[in-house]
């Protein structure tokens, strides 16, 4: 293994996200749910605490997605994209851990928004 500097470090993160952002639909649709929230959120001028839990909601749910492409990836790779129901199945299961942080996150919005619009 190569030692690597921190430029090196972050080059090679930015080259996987910008992976993660152009190949995968839902993170893009992720992106855009963040922004509409940071930006509802500006518009509204939430709390210090509630952009603190709303930007660990939008965080849980970005890396949740990184993950879970990564995994995707990494188990195409070992089993050579052939169909196996265990395969199939850890996919799911991943996928899964995606549904419970973007359910998190729409109950942190909703806990932080829906006082401002009921006003």
């Amino acid at each position: 293994m190569f030692k690597r500097n921190l430029l090196q470090s972050f080059k090679f993160a930015i080259t996987g996200l910008t992976f993660v952002i152009k190949s995968e639909h839902n993170m893009r649709t992720h992106c855009l749910a963040a922004v509409l929230a940071i930006a509802f959120g500006a518009y509204l001028h939430i709390a210090r605490i509630e952009w603190l839990f709303l930007s660990l909601a939008i965080t849980i749910v970005l890396v949740a997605e990184t993950v879970n492409t990564a995994f995707e990836l990494l188990l195409d790779y070992a089993n050579g994209k052939r169909y196996h129901n265990t395969v199939k199945m850890l996919k799911d299961i991943a996928a899964g851990g995606v549904l419970i942080a973007v359910l998190n996150a729409i109950v942190t919005g909703c806990i932080i928004f829906i006082p401002f619009i009921k006003k």
